[in-house]
């Protein structure tokens, strides 16, 4: 685990909370799953992520798990969550010394705001928001991450409609959930990117800043 946060524990704390948030918005969730789920992704990420990195990877997590049993259960991401969450994570990377981050999810979510206009997208304003929160734990580890945690979402998403669409459990107008692919997606870029954070350099308007 990290010297710096037990990601394992605020994953497992978020899981036993999921029920009691998820029940505010109208979706029913049980604990234990989610509790595997949130504990699971904190040992994954207090492996891979530097200790620069915790604080805000620790907010994706804490928000993260109540957020995907949300999008399952209700097709939504709320702002509640959401906005808080994504806030808390630019100040924290500002306050760190990484204002390339924050760009990092400003630029991801004009990405997904666009994306999201365009004609039968599937995208909803939860997904848009919830991409300045993952672009800003992203871009932490470097623009590889923030790149490759983007396209391994729209992969897992389109892989799993492609997958409902052959069984005939859904037809092309079915809307799905993107929030948990999205936050597999950051999981997954996290592992691949989390070791070399503090080792690369980021330039951002011709201010180069040091991320760790």
């Amino acid at each position: 685990m990290s010297a710096t946060l037990p990601m394992m524990i605020v994953g497992a704390i978020a899981g036993a909370a999921t029920p009691a948030i998820a029940a505010r918005f109208g979706v029913a969730a049980r604990a234990r799953p989610w509790i595997v789920v949130g504990a699971s992704a904190g040992a994954v990420l207090s492996s891979a992520i530097p200790p620069a990195a915790a604080a805000v990877w620790a907010l994706a997590l804490a928000v993260g798990v109540p957020l995907a049993a949300i999008d399952l259960g209700a097709h939504r991401l709320p702002d509640a969550l959401v906005l808080p969450a994504a806030a808390a994570a630019a100040g924290v990377a500002l306050v760190g010394g990484a204002p390339a981050a924050v760009a990092g999810g400003g630029l991801l979510v004009t990405a997904y705001a666009l994306l999201a206009v365009l004609p039968r997208s599937g995208l909803g304003f939860g997904d848009v928001k919830l991409a300045g929160l993952l672009g800003t734990a992203l871009a932490l580890l470097g623009w590889g991450a923030l790149a490759w945690g983007t396209a391994l979402a729209f992969l897992s998403g389109g892989l799993m409609a492609a997958a409902l669409l052959v069984t005939g459990r859904a037809t092309r107008t079915t809307p799905l959930p993107f929030g948990p692919h999205m936050l597999a997606g950051a999981l997954a870029a996290a592992v691949l990117f989390g070791s070399e954070g503090t080792q690369q350099a980021v330039d951002v308007g011709a201010v180069v800043v040091q991320v760790g």
